[in-house]
């Protein structure tokens, strides 16, 4: 009856795909790293091809120590949906952006509050867009890791 009206449908996982969903989502967030660096103008092969080695382990370390045990909260409590996926890697991809970029990069010149101001706009512009990357990053994941039950 559920799929007649539209009401929540029941999701099921396996330890298999929840692996295949852990290594999508840490290659893609390893790509939104290589991303983020060719935004910065760097452009060196071996500086690109480590940032996309190591935004991948970084990726995955965040993915399972901060988003593992609160993706485990949600499932217990029965809040499967993707939308729940895309919010917490979301806010996850969100912090990580926010915590690398340190207090040095918004200090203000007291000379130039137009230029600081353009720099802080265009910096939270980032940070979404990084944000919604990241929020696609968890869908893919959910996508890959949870099948609607056959009822």
């Amino acid at each position: 009856m559920s799929s007649e009206t539209g009401a929540a449908r029941d999701y099921q996982t396996s330890i298999e795909r929840v692996g295949k969903a852990l290594a999508i989502g840490s290659g893609l967030g390893g790509l939104l790293v290589l991303l983020l660096l060719v935004a910065a103008g760097q452009r060196t092969a071996p500086a690109l091809i480590a940032g996309v080695l190591f935004g991948s382990l970084f990726v995955a370390i965040a993915l399972v120590s901060v988003g593992g045990p609160i993706w485990l909260i949600l499932h217990a409590l029965g809040l499967r949906g993707g939308r729940y996926a895309a919010i917490v890697t979301g806010l996850l991809g969100w912090g990580l952006w926010a915590g690398a970029q340190g207090s040095s990069r918004f200090t203000i010149a007291p000379i130039d509050t137009r230029g600081w101001l353009f720099a802080l706009a265009f910096k939270a512009a980032q940070g979404g867009a990084v944000a919604l990357l990241a929020a696609g990053i968890g869908l893919a994941m959910w996508r890959i890791a949870y099948r609607p039950t056959k009822s």
